[in-house]
């Protein structure tokens, strides 16, 4: 399969505009997730927060997506399921990473979403939440580098994961499509693509909601199968959620989906 170009368009479409929900202000904006002096053009380590009023004691870190070029903590997806899961009582801290051309590729990505979260695990009980109840939920290539922070993580402090249409292999990607794992990796080996992307990463223990779409044209829905196949063969506790008819991204849009979506994700992280 090869890289359909009109779904990258129509996906980097759908993040203009308002998340369809009432946007809700951070509790505390722009807080540093790492300490450190930056290099010049490189994205720094910030996180939004996002307190409810009655709080359940349960978090996520929210990590987005954008093809590892593009995005940020408050694009809208971001805005949207931030509004949702604080409107469930579930706190969200949600994250900057550094991306392509912008201080590092996916090892330094990977390793800015375990800061993150050790960080968030390190704050919460400051803001009235339990540090035992802390999941990751990743969009797109937020799901891609969900999972590989989570297979650093202790699996005892992780509650749980979220990977929503996240890139798990490169095995589709042909002709212009592997120019992002070539740039991502620094080398054209698809060897080492293969053991730097989720399928192949030590699986988490910490129980793995996936959902995805059958009709995403960046990364077929055969992916998330496959990964929920493996992680099943191994014991591990997995639920796959497949809209039929969904494209790519689909929070960004005001679809029936993105409200299903939204209370998957309530119900995985607050068990």
């Amino acid at each position: 399969m090869t890289l359909r170009y009109g779904s990258l368009i129509s996906s980097l479409r759908s993040l203009r505009g308002d998340p369809g929900v009432p946007v809700i202000a951070p509790t505390h904006a722009a807080l540093r997730y790492r300490e450190g002096v930056l290099r010049r053009g490189t994205i720094a380590p910030l996180a939004d927060v996002y307190i409810p009023a009655r709080p359940s004691g349960a978090s996520v870190v929210l990590v987005h997506g954008g093809a590892f070029v593009i995005g940020s903590r408050r694009m809208k997806p971001m805005r949207y399921l931030a509004a949702q899961l604080h409107g469930a009582g579930i706190a969200v801290c949600a994250i900057d990473y550094r991306m392509l051309f912008r201080g590092g590729r996916i090892g330094e990505s990977t390793m800015d979403v375990v800061d993150a979260f050790e960080f968030w695990t390190g704050k919460a009980a400051s803001f009235g939440l339990d540090p035992t109840r802390i999941s990751l939920v990743g969009l797109s290539a937020g799901a891609t580098l969900s999972l590989l922070a989570a297979a650093r993580l202790d699996d005892a402090r992780l509650r749980s994961i979220v990977p929503c249409f996240g890139l798990y292999d490169a095995d589709h990607l042909r002709g212009p499509g592997e120019l992002l794992p070539r740039l991502l990796f620094g080398t054209g080996e698809r060897t080492a693509w293969a053991k730097g992307l989720p399928r192949a990463a030590r699986q988490t223990a910490a129980p793995v909601l996936l959902l995805h779409g059958t009709d995403d044209g960046l990364i077929p829905v055969e992916q998330a199968r496959q990964l929920a196949g493996h992680r099943e063969s191994l014991g591990l506790p997995t639920k796959l959620v497949i809209y039929d008819g969904a494209t790519h991204g689909f929070f960004n849009l005001p679809v029936p989906e993105a409200a299903s979506g939204a209370r998957e994700i309530i119900e995985h992280v607050t068990r």
